[in-house]
């Protein structure tokens, strides 16, 4: 079964109240066997123009875990945080199985 992966484009417009949402998604991640790929970190656009600061892909065992991760309602909440406090957008995508 292929991965199921979260990625997410933004621009943190408020960062204090954006904290708790940083604080909080990385346990319940984990609570559905998630993991951070990329959180943040450093970039190089070497192509187009990227119209946000942060990215953030997150890897699930198939993307009806990451869609379960999603609809949890602890993080309906915590998410909050994220969508008062920074533009972007947030995709869902199925990972390539070779197989």
């Amino acid at each position: 079964m292929p991965k199921g992966y979260i990625i997410g484009l933004v621009t943190v417009t408020n960062p204090e109240p954006y904290k708790p949402y940083m604080e909080q998604t990385g346990a319940l991640v984990a609570e559905y066997g998630g993991r951070y790929l990329v959180r943040g970190g450093d970039k190089n656009v070497v192509e187009g123009k990227l119209g946000h600061d942060r990215m953030v892909v997150i890897e699930f065992p198939s993307i009806e875990v990451a869609q379960e991760f999603y609809d949890d309602p602890r993080y309906v909440e915590v998410r909050k945080a994220r969508q008062e406090n920074s533009d972007g957008v947030i995709i869902q995508v199925v990972g390539y199985d070779p197989t």
